[in-house]
């Protein structure tokens, strides 16, 4: 969680860990409280937390995000970047050290969001 692929990591994993909840896995309602104030602690843009909130919270393509905020793809990827880095500023001041979380994700969408990324 100290850098922002971590962070990268975690959010594109919130909807799994989500449902681990449900199943009883408390370690998954420690970590979304964490996520979740952290996001809130890391003093981001309307930009930044929109970009956020499309890619990761409605799991859009940077592309459709930016659609649907009137920019561009490369104003989302910029967004989004310097947003995660920020919330990895804050679990780096937490001394939060990492976590693993290991659950299973659609093929299909692991290989758009690494296409994304480059």
């Amino acid at each position: 969680m100290n850098d922002a692929a971590g962070v990268k990591k975690l959010l594109r994993d919130r909807h799994h860990i989500s449902s681990a909840q449900f199943h009883g896995d408390y370690n998954a309602v420690d970590t979304l409280i964490d996520l979740h104030s952290a996001i809130a602690s890391a003093g981001l843009t309307d930009k930044q937390a929109e970009s956020i909130a499309w890619v990761y919270g409605v799991d859009l393509t940077q592309a459709d995000a930016a659609a649907q905020m009137g920019v561009t793809r490369q104003t989302v990827k910029q967004s989004v970047d310097e947003a995660a880095e920020k919330i990895a500023a804050v679990y780096r001041k937490w001394n939060y050290g990492g976590i693993d979380v290991e659950y299973p994700l659609d093929e299909e969408t692991t290989e758009d969001n690494e296409m994304e990324a480059a």
